[in-house]
């Protein structure tokens, strides 16, 4: 019931069984959203440029903690007990329909904090371009990028294109983060962003000025340390 049943019939998070599904299923479409879960398109002559910002704090976790009082008798056991501020027995939670889903019965945990770690509040941050973190916007692809991937089998070109942020207060234009800013809708109006877009759409010098890689952050070491964990990677997704 509630979100959770309509994300499911819509959304499927399951990478492997995507993976494996028919182009045909009906299935499939559940995994539209996810690039682990499909190839990319039998196009060998099609480039793929990847665009984004980088330099930015921008949150990757959360920490949660669980208020029973606010947990839906549907959802737990009524003897089921959980431990938050008050040590409080979770039981006859508030029920709710289809139509009328039920408040989340989970918080973000404000005491969690770390400076090694970057967790403030309870929020972890990471590099990114202030709403994505760097894992979601470079990995997927540097992976298209690899010699043979089989998430690239017809060998379509990737090219990674980072800009780092470097914000400029303007007395003019004193909404957005100056010519070469890296935030996530700001990069728009980032200059080289735009010199790019427009090279790559009238063909302009494209072959010497953008087929070529511009990585400024960590990402070629994060993909490497994620690759050689022993739950990461793609080998464990597909």
């Amino acid at each position: 019931g509630g979100y959770g049943s309509r994300i499911e019939s819509i959304f499927s998070f399951d990478s492997k069984q995507g993976w494996k599904e028919r182009r045909s299923s009906a299935n499939k479409r559940k995994h539209w959203h996810d690039p682990v879960a499909s190839p990319l398109p039998h196009a060998p002559s099609l480039k793929m440029y990847c665009l984004y910002g980088t330099g930015l704090p921008t949150e990757r976790s959360y920490f949660y903690q669980l208020s029973c009082d606010k947990v839906s008798a549907k959802d737990v056991d009524v003897d089921q007990t959980c431990i938050d501020d008050t040590e409080a027995t979770c039981s006859n939670g508030t029920t709710a329909s289809d139509d009328n889903p039920p408040e989340s019965p989970y918080y973000i945990d404000v005491a969690a904090k770390s400076d090694v770690q970057n967790i403030t509040s309870g929020v972890r941050f990471s590099d990114g371009d202030g709403s994505v973190p760097l894992l979601s916007l470079g990995y997927m692809c540097q992976k298209f990028a690899e010699p043979r991937s089989k998430h690239n089998p017809s060998g379509i070109r990737v090219f990674t294109r980072e800009r780092m942020h470097d914000a400029e207060i303007s007395l003019t234009d004193p909404g957005r983060g100056g010519p070469r800013s890296g935030e996530h809708v700001d990069i728009l109006g980032n200059v080289g962003v735009m010199e790019d877009v427009v090279r790559i759409a009238t063909g302009l010098d494209v072959e010497e000025k953008v087929d070529k890689d511009i990585i400024v952050s960590d990402l070629k070491n994060i993909v490497k340390r994620l690759d050689q964990h022993p739950s990461g990677g793609l080998k464990h997704a597909v």
